[in-house]
């Protein structure tokens, strides 16, 4: 063998040599990649094709007594976008950066880029027929997207029917993507406003029973993995992770009828009266469930334009107010307790005034010799200030404290006031008298409501509640914390006397209902202002029970700033009181209890 040929053979033997590693080396690569780290590189391949999606829970209806429904999830979708891709279709800066690079580096025939150029086209036309079916303005939205090019996260439209989300779907636009959603109804609008609340757009409790019973209420999202192509499109599902938990119900003591009725009540009022505001309330009178409750001014929680400013203000838990003559039936009712006070005992009013400690109190005229129901009937705030003085004000206080006045209610409703009442170390004996009728301290008018429910339960402050079975069936026996204010013999005694203002020569004769037995008590307050009060600004107030010899009903409201010229309780508030009870007497197949000697003695 030569020289020359050995060399060849050398060479022959490098270049086989190096073929054989090169193998050798593609082969450990391949046994590297598809053995030893294929999990690995299987889990990170999935980490960019597999995503975890939320899927979304529905809150827990809301219903009334009567299982109707009163708040419900139904099905909505957003539309939001990515900005990093959708911005490319909508800026021509980079979009000719982009086929640029291309053109260099893929070296694109004219076909491919006109073919390139007629996709870019056919996606701007797609995005301008998404933002008509959406009603959005290119205008504003376009330089909002390509100004934030680097995000990849924005909502474009919330709340859309998923019949036009199904328009947008269809037409696959780059970049954009449906989130499936649930939105809040309110199926009686604003009848039940103040009482149900609303949620934020993202589902959140923000108001009434829905803040309250917020965690109650919200499910829990749910989340599943699926496959997502380069676009960002599902193309698969994976697996279910976590299956989406629907909120609670929520059953409420609120009968929708009753809620109805006084609603419209009291609307027709608030602008008969061209009123500042108007509230009112009405319980169960066995039970202290919250039947209905209802304040103006109001909204429509479906009407996202309405939920802001003072018609948002449930007025009555949140609005503090002097009572005024409505606090009279406690007072007589703790004298007579105590025993410093007999059903028969005379009160001289002469002249229809007094002078304690240099302020004068004087009754609308001189009503003479009164009895403790003569009090009551004529209203008299002499009358109630001459029984005062018959108890200490420790009593007297505690009398307040007693009936929950300026005490927590427990129903926990946002923006509700506790009032305040003075301790009695710091009455004078003017603010003895002055309580006496109502003035001095101030409360909230469902406080007053509640405390009505000693004269329909045996002398027993009941709790109240918005939700059904949470209280008592009527048997007083059962209900736990329950406080015994005064004996049943005295509430009994006070009860009766309260029919007394709404029969003739009573202060609430337009509270009268044909074939029942009424007792009640009005009010009218003059309003509080910087040293003292204003002249010719009242609250009107009405207290109702029916019927008397079987309370059922107790209702409470008040017109705030009467402004026709008409402002007396029993002018502007009884009238409220007839007109909603004779539609839930009525409704309710309440059998009339009036005997015919008591229809004679009304008329």
């Amino acid at each position: 063998m030569n020289y020359s040929s050995n060399k060849w053979f050398q060479r022959d033997i490098l270049v086989y040599g190096l073929v054989v590693l090169l193998f050798v080396g593609v082969a450990v690569k391949a046994v590297d990649v598809l053995i030893v780290q294929s999990d690995f590189l299987q889990s990170e391949g999935n980490k960019r094709q597999i995503r975890a999606l939320t899927i979304p829970a529905p809150r827990g209806d809301i219903f009334d007594r009567n299982g109707v429904l009163l708040a419900l999830s139904t099905p909505i979708d957003s539309i939001w976008v990515d900005p990093k891709i959708l911005s490319f279709y909508l800026d021509k800066t980079q979009q000719e950066s982009a086929l640029l690079l291309d053109l260099n580096k893929a070296k694109l025939t004219d076909t491919q880029l006109k073919k390139r150029q007629a996709d870019i086209e056919r996606n701007i036309e797609r995005y301008h027929e998404m933002l008509r079916a959406l009603n959005l303005a290119p205008s504003t939205l376009t330089p909002k997207i390509i100004s934030h090019h680097k995000r990849r996260f924005m909502y474009i439209k919330r709340g859309v029917l998923p019949s036009v989300s199904a328009l947008v779907s269809a037409l696959d636009v780059p970049g954009v993507f449906i989130q499936n959603q649930y939105k809040r109804y309110y199926p009686t609008g604003a009848v039940n406003a103040h009482v149900i609340g609303f949620t934020n757009i993202d589902g959140q409790g923000i108001a009434g029973l829905e803040k309250t019973y917020d965690d109650w209420l919200r499910g829990e999202e749910g989340k599943k993995e699926v496959i997502k192509d380069r676009a960002g499109r599902v193309i698969d599902f994976v697996r279910n992770i976590k299956p989406a938990k629907p909120g609670k119900d929520l059953n409420l003591s609120i009968d929708n009828d009753i809620q109805y009725f006084l609603y419209h009540a009291l609307k027709k009022a608030f602008v008969l009266h061209q009123a500042k505001s108007a509230q009112a309330v009405i319980l169960d009178a066995k039970t202290g469930e919250i039947l209905a409750m209802a304040a103006l001014p109001g909204f429509n929680p479906n009407n996202r334009g309405q939920l802001k400013g003072v018609r948002l203000r449930n007025g009555v838990v949140a609005n503090r107010i002097e009572p005024g003559s409505p606090t009279k039936p406690f007072v007589i009712a703790k004298a007579l307790d105590l025993g410093v006070l007999k059903v028969d005992d005379i009160i001289n009013t002469n002249p229809g005034s007094i002078t304690v400690q240099g302020s004068r109190i004087s009754d609308t005229r001189n009503h003479g010799e009164l009895t403790p129901a003569g009090i009551l009937k004529k209203s008299s705030n002499v009358g109630a200030s001459k029984v005062a003085f018959k108890m200490s004000p420790n009593q007297q206080r505690q009398m307040m404290e007693d009936i929950g006045f300026g005490q927590d209610s427990g129903l926990y409703l946002p923006g509700e006031a506790l009032g305040y009442v003075r301790p009695a170390s710091e009455w004078h004996k003017i603010d003895q008298a002055s309580a006496s009728f109502g003035y001095g301290f101030d409360i909230t008018l469902m406080q007053l409501a509640r405390a009505y429910t000693i004269f329909t339960n045996k002398g027993v402050l009941l709790p109240i509640s918005l939700l059904k079975n949470e209280v008592n069936d009527g048997d007083t026996e059962k209900v736990k914390n329950v406080k015994h204010v005064v004996s049943a013999e005295v509430a009994a005694s006070v009860l009766q006397m309260l029919k007394g203002v709404t029969e003739k020569g009573g202060t609430a004769p337009k509270a009268s209902l044909e074939g029942y037995q009424v007792a009640g008590k009005t009010g009218t307050v003059h309003k509080t202002k910087l040293g003292g009060y204003e002249e010719n600004k009242y609250l009107s107030l009405f207290v109702g029970i029916v019927p008397v010899s079987n309370p059922r009903y107790i209702m409470a409201v008040s017109v705030n700033e009467p402004s026709r010229g008409v402002y007396y309780g029993g002018l502007v508030a009884a009238p409220i009181f007839k007109e909603v009870m004779e539609d839930v007497l009525r409704l309710k197949n309440i059998p009339p209890d009036k005997s015919i000697e008591d229809v004679m003695a009304t008329k």
